[in-house]
């Protein structure tokens, strides 16, 4: 992995040189939690991003190895410090930087921001957990929700203690029996998951309103 992104450093410096703000890792190969399948989620901040640059960045990534597995996060310093700041909260603590930094957000990342992540993590999951349960009943579906409450938990915990949990691992250490379910429960029952999956994105949505 290390050889990777040497090789993947030097495409990006090769067709954007001082206009790198940032190159991250994220995901489960950031996390340490990766498989030799798992996606290569890398992060590419420059001082701002527009088509052109999007389609040079496709050009300087196309011969790089495994490239089917990259993926992730691409954009200017420029869009992010207009960007909606519940949404920056996951994009600050799950990006390991490689060159340069993600600082520039840290003001950004208070009480209110991870509170509006929270609020949108949920709002995304009751929804998307509902039209599954009703409609496909689709166990693959789950196990993405399952990925999402993951950041949204961590969110949580993070508004709670003030410790950014990196990892799974670290996280179900420090969470709450039934929120640890939500994590731990098999998407195999459907139905079972999916009903907690309903009651806690519910209560945090409920909750976001009483606050109001």
């Amino acid at each position: 992995m290390e050889q990777w992104i040497d090789q993947y450093c030097i495409a990006v410096k090769g067709a954007f040189s001082q206009r790198i703000v940032c190159v991250g890792l994220q995901g489960s190969r950031g996390r340490g939690e990766a498989t030799a399948s798992s996606d290569i989620d890398m992060v590419l901040i420059l001082d701002r991003m527009d088509a052109a640059d999007m389609l040079r960045y496709r050009k300087a990534v196309a011969a790089l190895p495994h490239r089917e597995l990259l993926c992730g996060f691409v954009g200017g310093k420029e869009e992010l410090l207009g960007w909606e700041a519940g949404d920056l909260c996951s994009l600050y603590l799950d990006t390991t930087p490689l060159l340069g930094d993600l600082e520039f957000l840290r003001s950004r990342i208070d009480a209110d921001a991870l509170q509006r992540g929270v609020l949108s993590g949920a709002c995304t999951i009751y929804h998307a957990c509902a039209h599954n349960l009703i409609h496909e009943q689709s166990t693959q579906e789950l196990a993405a929700l399952q990925k999402s409450a993951f950041f949204t938990l961590r969110l949580c915990h993070y508004l709670r203690s003030g410790h950014p949990a990196r990892r799974r691992s670290e996280l179900l250490a420090l969470l709450p029996q039934e929120e640890r379910l939500l994590l731990e429960t098999p998407p195999d029952r459907l139905e079972e998951l999916s009903a907690r999956m309903i009651a806690w994105s519910g209560s945090l949505i409920r909750s976001a309103a009483q606050m109001r």
